[in-house]
């Protein structure tokens, strides 16, 4: 005696047609996208909140180099050129942000020789991964939306 189940599936042609356009997803667009969006967080970080990606602010200058400032300057931002540096690439998948500056490290990581203290300005929060995951569903939205 022979047993066998009969099996329909409804609404496969859709659920085929989303495969088939995940299947030839190109990822740089979406990795470009995120790594623009942390470059934003980054700038918003180093022009306005002044605070590190955890949250703390920046230690303030030391009083002796605090006497060679202009009113106009600011914590990481004399010129512009930290912020104006900061871009991100996109390669093979992945995506890096950071600056080419040779200064940008002493910031990002202080320097206890030269009395330099860490000001981190990159990285992400709970509130940058937030705005992350809102692009990433956003996109993964589109992209369901248009194999339908």
């Amino acid at each position: 005696m022979a047993v066998g189940a009969a099996i329909e599936l409804k609404g496969v042609e859709r659920l085929n047609r989303v495969l088939a356009r995940l299947a030839r997803v190109d990822t740089d667009d979406l990795m470009g996208a995120l790594a623009n969006l942390v470059e934003s967080q980054t700038r918003e970080r180093l022009e306005h909140t002044k605070l590190s990606p955890d949250y703390d602010l920046w230690p303030d200058w030391s009083d002796s180099y605090a006497d060679t400032r202009h009113t106009n300057h600011k914590l990481l931002e004399n010129e512009g050129h930290l912020v104006d540096s900061i871009v991100s690439v996109v390669d093979d998948g992945l995506a890096e942000v950071g600056s080419n500056l040779v200064y940008a490290a002493t910031h990002q990581y202080g320097d206890e020789k030269r009395k330099i203290p860490q000001r981190e300005y990159l990285g992400v929060n709970a509130d940058d991964v937030a705005q992350l995951e809102a692009a990433l569903q956003a996109w993964a939205d589109e992209l369901l939306g248009a194999a339908a």
